[in-house]
């Protein structure tokens, strides 16, 4: 929200000086506290029989006050609205991203698995193949798989020769090639 006017920016000046609620709060409280006192003070110079222009004074300093709290609830109001909006926003941008992320992940997942049926892995070697191109180290997959790490050195090597490639680098590297394109 753009602010247009003095009296508009002075409640986002306020805020933005203030900045934590319990400051706000305790301006507010402040305001309010004094803006009584003059009221207070006002019937009392009233029952006194005090001078127009002294209550007069009181009363302008009582509606700046009161004008003053006006726009602190409001400048709060609209921040909250807006906040609650960008929120509302933010999380529906969240939902889209995860959820084009998930069919991505999807497709790709689904591509790598036709991928390994083409080369004809046995599933061991399907899941060492994952396993490496998630970049785990061999003695790593070997504790996920409860097997030796010369067993998963073993089927690595299956894998690369089923692939037909020289190793790890050139394994990741066929699947990546086709995601790292450059943009034309």
């Amino acid at each position: 929200f753009r602010y247009s006017g003095f009296m508009n920016r002075m409640p986002r000046i306020l805020t933005e000086t203030i900045g934590d609620r319990r400051a706000g709060r305790l301006v507010a409280s402040a305001l309010g506290i004094i803006v009584a006192m003059l009221a207070v003070d006002v019937w009392q110079d009233f029952a006194n029989g005090a001078s127009l222009q002294h209550m007069t004074s009181e009363v302008v300093m009582i509606s700046l006050g009161a004008m003053a709290l006006g726009a602190l609830w409001m400048s709060a109001s609209t921040r909250a609205a807006y906040l609650a909006t960008s929120l509302d926003h933010t999380r529906e941008d969240l939902r889209a991203w995860r959820e084009k992320a998930r069919l991505y992940s999807e497709g790709l997942s689904g591509e790598i698995d036709r991928q390994f049926d083409i080369w004809g892995l046995s599933p061991a070697e399907k899941e060492i193949a994952l396993l490496m191109l998630k970049g785990l180290s061999f003695k790593e997959s070997a504790q996920i798989r409860n097997a030796s790490e010369r067993t998963v050195r073993q089927q690595a090597q299956d894998v690369y020769r089923k692939a037909n490639v020289a190793g790890r680098n050139e394994f990741a590297a066929w699947f990546l090639e086709e995601l790292l394109v450059p943009r034309s």
